[in-house]
C-alpha cells in the first residue's frame, strides 16, 4: 500500500497504473506529492487476504459484519 502523508488517502500498487504522485491532491490543489509505501500494510492486506481464502478453501462461509440494528 502506498499513502499521501499531505492528504492521508491510501492506494494499492494496482490503483496507482504506475504513479508516484498522489492524483487527489494533483487533481484538487494543484499540488504534487510523492506517495509513501507502507510495508507493514501491506503485509497485514496480504495475510488477511490469504486467511480469507484459506477460510473459503475449507467450507467456511464468509458472513458479512454491519452495524447492530
Amino acid at each position: 500500500m502506498f499513502h499521501c502523508e499531505r492528504c492521508g488517502i491510501r492506494f494499492s500498487a494496482g490503483a496507482l497504473s504506475g504513479r508516484m504522485d498522489c492524483p487527489r491532491c494533483k487533481s484538487r490543489d494543484g499540488v504534487t506529492v510523492l506517495l509513501a509505501w507502507e510495508p507493514m500494510l501491506a503485509a497485514r492486506a496480504e495475510a488477511a487476504r490469504a486467511q480469507a481464502r484459506t477460510e473459503t478453501s475449507r467450507g467456511r462461509e464468509r458472513v458479512p459484519v454491519g452495524p447492530a440494528p
